[in-house]
Parts: C-alpha cells; structure tokens; sequence
C-alpha cells in the first residue's frame, strides 16, 4: 500500500464524501431553481360562492386560475449567480476537505514508518548483544575474560531487549492511529507499507506557488464571493414577490339562467419592505466581510506555512548527509575495535561503547531518511498538493 492509496481508503470513509452526492443533487436543484421563470412554483387558485345562506335564488360564481410569483427586477439574475456560486463554494469545500485528511493521514504515515524503522533498528541491536554475549561466554569458559564482561555483555542485553519491547510498543500504538483511516479489518498486524518519498521538484525553496490555487485560500474565496453575492440577491429582495393571477370565471344570477364566462386577470404586488428582509441583508454583508478577513489571513499563513516547509526539508536534507557521514565512520571504528576485541587487545566495556556508538549513528541516519521523505511530504501538504 502506497501513502496515495492509504489516503484514497481514508477519503472514501471520510463523512464529507458521504454527503458529497446529496449536496451536489442539492446545488443542481437551486441551479434548476434559480433558472426557472418563476421565483416560485405555480399555484392553483379555486373560489366559489352562492347565496344560499341568503335569499337561495341559486345565485353562483365559481373561480378557476393559476397564481405566477414573478421575479423582482434583477433577482433572478443574482439567484442564477449565486447559485453557480454556492456549487463552486462546494467544490473548493471539498477540495479543503481532502486536503485536511491528506496532512491526518500523512501525519500517521510517517510517524507509523519511524516507529517501525525504531522497531527494526531495535531488533538488529538485540540481534548484535545476542551474538556478542555468545561470544563473551566461549571466551570466559576458555579463561579468556572474566566473569565481570559476562556480566556487562549480559546487561547490554537486558537493555536492548527493553529497547525492543519499548520500540514494539511504540509501532503499535502508531499503527493503530494510522489504522484508523484505513479500510483494514484487524489492526494488530500491519499489511506492506511503501516508505517512499513524494516529489518536490518544483517546489523547492525560492520557487513559492501561488497562494490562490491552494485549496484553503479557494475554499474562503469560493466561499466569500458567495456569501457577496447572497448579499446583492439580499438586496433585490425588498419585498415579497409580487403574484399574476390568470384565470375564468363562470357566473349565474338566478337558476335556469346560463352561466356567463369572463377572464380574470389580476396582480398583486406587495407595499413596502419587511424589517426581516433588511435584516437578511445585513447578515450577508456581514458574513461576507468576515470571509474575507478571513481570506487574508489565510493568504499570508498558506505562505508562511510554505517557508516554513521548504526550510524544514532543506535542512533535513543536511541533517541526512550528516547522519549518512557520521553512521559510516561509526561502522568503521565498529569493525576496527571488533577486531581488536578478538585479539585481546580491547577490553569489553570498550567494545560495547563503540557498539552503542555504531548504533546511535544507525539509528540517526535510518530516521533522517525517515525525516526527509515526511519533511517532503509536509511541504507539499502546505503547498495544497495531496499525495500521488
């Protein structure tokens, strides 16, 4: 399994891809809404009347008709803008989303492949202690050493056996944060993970993208041109939708006549603004101003964060070259002292120290590689790119 792959399985169970097909059936149906010729659906309007509570001459009028809600002047225009606003607002929602769950996932995938290099490393320390106290013994039964470096070589590893269960834990503990976004049915075992890196190269430091693209800063901006254009629809609407009614009505005077037809056309057409609707304005100005206040602290933070990111992978790449440097020379001391062990002409708590020495080195130069690729990884998590 590859870090795009662990991401997919997290995105797949992730609640804002449940919703995601409702909340798009939902922006096509304002969409739909929005290009209608009516600002509401028609209605059927039914009236009759007759004197029979009265003088009962069978007198009777009957009303049929249908009711238009008609658009006011340049609402339906801001309702079809803002329509393909909120449907744009949720994409960029969406694309915020998914990079939220890449940085989770990330996160856990590089903390589960440190513990588990700790974990490795830990083992190939025991293994060493094993083989070196097998030797220790062999040499005091042959009167070589004393009972004292069987003692030590016994210790060193007591203490490598404490590392490993203390390195085993600590796998453990990061597998199951990591199996948490994955869709894997017991979590004690972990299945093959592949450790490598995510490519930078045209994210390197000195080359900055452009903040605009990234999907936090196109979340808030989707967002905040839809909350202006809810503002300017706010501000056609000051007042209820006036009403065409079109329709027939049939008439008699008295029984026995016939019924006399006519047309009737009417327009209602509502006076005055509702303290309501101003207020609905005002909300969406407001919410429009706090957006993009919130706009441009997100701009100058999404390229702060990409500084800090390039400088963190420029100098896990030096700390790497380093430890690289530093666990070869260590190796070679190692097998110097080796040697000079088996002749006689080192003692053990000199042996053991180099060892530890060698170790140590190991141990740095496996978690720089670590580092590097998750310093990779941080980066193009604040450069808004999910893992490929």
């Amino acid at each position: 399994m590859t870090l795009s792959q662990a991401f997919e399985q997290a995105w797949q169970r992730h609640p804002a891809f449940r919703a995601l097909a409702d909340r798009r059936a939902a922006g096509e149906a304002s969409r739909q809404a929005a290009h209608a010729w009516t600002a509401q659906p028609l209605s059927l309007d039914l009236r009759t009347q007759d004197d029979r509570v009265g003088s009962d001459r069978g007198a009777r009028e009957v009303e049929a008709g249908v009711v238009l809600p008609l658009w006011l002047p340049g609402q339906r225009h801001q309702a079809q803008q803002l329509a393909e606003g909120e449907s744009q607002a949720l994409e960029a929602r969406i694309g915020e989303a998914r990079l939220v769950l890449a940085g989770l996932v990330r996160d856990a995938w590089w903390a589960w492949h440190r513990a588990n290099v700790e974990l490795q490393l830990a083992q190939a320390r025991m293994d060493h202690a094993q083989a070196l106290l097998a030797d220790v013994r062999r040499r005091v039964q042959a009167g070589d050493l004393a009972r004292s470096d069987q003692h030590q070589a016994e210790g060193a590893l007591a203490s490598a056996e404490a590392s490993r269960a203390q390195a085993e834990s600590q796998r453990s503990q990061s597998w199951q944060a990591l199996a948490v976004w994955l869709a894997v049915q017991g979590v004690d075992e972990p299945g093959p993970l592949a450790p490598q890196a995510e490519a930078v190269d045209s994210l390197t430091e000195g080359s900055a993208p452009s903040t605009e693209a990234h999907p936090t800063v196109l979340a808030l901006g989707t967002q905040a041109m839809a909350s202006r254009r809810a503002a300017e629809l706010a501000a056609t609407q000051v007042r209820a939708n006036p009403e065409l009614s079109l329709g027939t009505v049939q008439s008699r005077d008295v029984r026995g006549e016939g019924y006399q037809r006519a047309l009737m056309l009417g327009l209602k057409v509502p006076l005055g603004s509702s303290p309501a609707q101003a207020a609905q304005a005002a909300r969406a100005r407001a919410d429009a101003s706090e957006i993009e206040a919130q706009l441009e602290l997100a701009r100058l933070q999404v390229a702060r964060g990409l500084s800090g990111a390039q400088t963190r992978l420029r100098l896990a790449r030096q700390q790497q070259d380093a430890t690289r440097k530093r666990a070869h020379l260590a190796q070679e001391n190692l097998a110097f002292f080796d040697k000079s062990f088996r002749l006689g002409e080192t003692d053990l708590p000199t042996r053991l120290r180099m060892a530890l020495e060698a170790q140590e080195a190991e141990r740095q130069d496996a978690l720089a590689r670590v580092d590097v690729s998750a310093a990779t990884s941080a980066l193009r998590q604040a450069a808004g790119l999910l893992p490929e």
